[in-house]
C-alpha cells in the first residue's frame, strides 16, 4: 500500500536505518563537532555550491521555527502564503520561538505566493517610527514544493526575494520537500539546489 501522507508516518528506508545503526556505535565529539556533523556540512556545501552552515535538528517544525527567531526582532512581522506549514500546521512553534512573531497570511493561488499581494501586505507595515506600534516586516517564507504540491520556478523564487530584499528582509525557504523540485518534470534542468540557495537567504 502507498502511503501518501507525511514521511514521518512511516518507518524510514533500510539505508537510513544502517547507516544511523553505523554511526550509533562508539563515541564522538558532541554540539555539531562530530566527523559526521563535518561530512554533512560539507556535502550540503557540494550540494548547494557554496559554503553553508548545517544545524540539525529533529523536525521541520524546529528548523521553521528557529530560522525564524534567528531573524526576528521585537515586533517582528512573517509573511508567508496564508496555506504554509509554518502558519497552519506547526501549532504556535514559530510563535513561540520567535517571542512573539505575528505571522501574516498572503494569498496566491496554488500554495504560491502572490507577488503583488506580498508587496500589498509588506506596505501595510511602513518603515520606523511607526513600526514601533504596527510591527515591522522581518521576513518572507516559502514552501518549495507548496503545500498544494506545485512548485516555484526560480524566476517566481527570485521575483518574491526581490521584494523582500528590497524591503531589506530575507527569503526563508522551507525545504521540508526541497529535493522534490528538482526533480520535479516541469523545473528539472533550471532548478539546481545552488541555483535556488542563491535566491534563498
Amino acid at each position: 500500500m502507498i502511503n501518501l501522507s507525511s514521511d514521518n508516518w512511516t518507518g524510514c528506508h533500510s539505508a537510513i536505518s544502517d547507516a544511523l545503526s553505523r554511526h550509533s556505535a562508539g563515541a564522538d565529539a558532541a554540539y555539531g563537532d562530530s566527523e559526521l556533523d563535518k561530512k554533512v556540512e560539507r556535502r550540503f556545501c557540494e550540494i548547494f555550491e557554496t559554503e553553508v552552515a548545517v544545524f540539525l535538528v529533529g523536525t521541520g517544525t524546529a528548523a521553521n521555527a528557529l530560522s525564524m527567531a534567528y531573524v526576528n526582532r521585537a515586533g517582528g512581522i512573517i509573511f508567508a502564503h496564508r496555506h504554509a506549514h509554518l502558519i497552519k500546521d506547526e501549532c504556535g512553534a514559530p510563535e513561540y520561538f520567535t517571542g512573539g512573531a505575528r505571522l501574516v497570511g498572503v494569498s496566491g493561488a496554488e500554495g504560491r505566493i502572490e507577488p503583488e499581494a506580498l508587496e500589498e501586505a509588506i506596505q501595510r507595515y511602513p518603515p520606523n517610527p511607526v513600526s514601533v506600534h504596527a510591527g515591522r516586516p522581518m521576513a518572507v517564507s516559502i514552501t518549495q514544493s507548496t503545500e498544494s504540491g506545485t512548485l516555484y520556478s526560480l524566476a517566481q523564487i527570485r521575483r518574491i526575494a526581490n521584494i523582500a530584499h528590497s524591503h531589506g528582509i530575507p527569503l526563508h525557504m522551507d525545504g521540508a520537500r526541497f529535493a522534490n523540485a528538482p526533480c520535479a518534470r516541469a523545473i528539472q534542468r533550471a532548478m539546481r539546489p545552488s541555483r535556488a540557495a542563491v535566491i534563498a537567504d
